[in-house]
């Protein structure tokens, strides 16, 4: 990851950015984290779960089954899912944490995405601005960050329910087995709801999940579930580096619907 570097008019105002041509960028993401609202989207179209850091858990998106390896984002560049995470949004734009519940929007230091204004041909189009005449940030920049920030607050919102979840012991190792049946392989260090944990909490353990959003959390991340088949498929394929086309996994086709046909 290219260096973050605070937006300033100081450093910015002479720079122009453009949005990446595809997903290229993120074929080295194998988790990304989501936000609690996000979760309704998310679980349609990807297998999210839960990961540990230090003493705390993190919800995520899981998009490969190895570090380094996004399998959501084709060879292509791609998105082979119906739901592309909230964080990905506005690159090469990217938040960066300041502290528990503060984030600050920065943009990549080095990256083919930001020259100088004066390095762009005149006929090259979809180069914005970060900063207008009058020294205020570019709308396109300013929405964006409005967006970033309101993403922020979600995956705070994601943390205190996932510290919920954890709080009642409601959080186990997720069983997976990816690979030829000839080889398979375990995958360690993804986590998922206890569902039998869950069918054993008493009324007051309830309510207070509900009240925190970890009630929700916690059903929509078991159906999330059933997209981990395609992605095991997806390794599968990938993996054994056969000429068969690559599958998407809770397509939205051109009608706006979700198509399960793959899984």
């Amino acid at each position: 990851m290219s260096k973050l570097v605070p937006i300033s008019e100081n450093t910015h105002a002479g720079l122009r950015w453009r949005k990446p041509p595809n997903f290229q960028f993120a074929a080295g993401d194998h988790l990304m984290p989501l936000g609690l609202k996000e979760m309704q989207k998310a679980a349609m179209g990807l297998p999210a779960g839960f990961i540990k850091l230090q003493d705390k858990f993190l919800l995520v998106a899981l998009q490969g089954l190895r570090n380094g390896e996004n399998l959501v984002a084709g060879e292509d560049g791609k998105w082979l899912a119906a739901h592309v995470p909230e964080s990905y949004f506005g690159y090469p734009l990217r938040m960066t944490r300041l502290d528990a519940e503060r984030y600050q929007v920065c943009a990549l230091g080095e990256t083919e995405l930001i020259v100088k204004a004066e390095d762009i041909p005149e006929e090259a189009g979809g180069w914005e601005r970060f900063f207008g005449e009058d020294g205020k940030l570019n709308e396109a920049v300013s929405e964006l960050t409005n967006r970033m920030q309101r993403h922020a607050s979600d995956l705070v919102a994601a943390e205190r329910a996932t510290t919920k979840l954890a709080e009642l012991e409601l959080i186990a190792e997720w069983e997976i087995t990816a690979g030829e049946e000839d080889a398979q392989v375990q995958v360690k260090g993804i986590y998922t709801i206890d569902q039998e944990r869950l069918a054993t909490l008493d009324g007051e353990s309830l309510a207070a999940m509900r009240d925190c959003g970890a009630l929700y959390l916690a059903y929509v991340q078991l159906l999330s579930g059933h997209h981990m088949p395609a992605l095991v498929e997806i390794a599968r394929r990938r993996w054994k580096k056969t000429e068969e086309p690559e599958l998407d996994f809770g397509e939205i086709d051109e009608t706006g619907n979700i198509s399960f046909d793959n899984l």
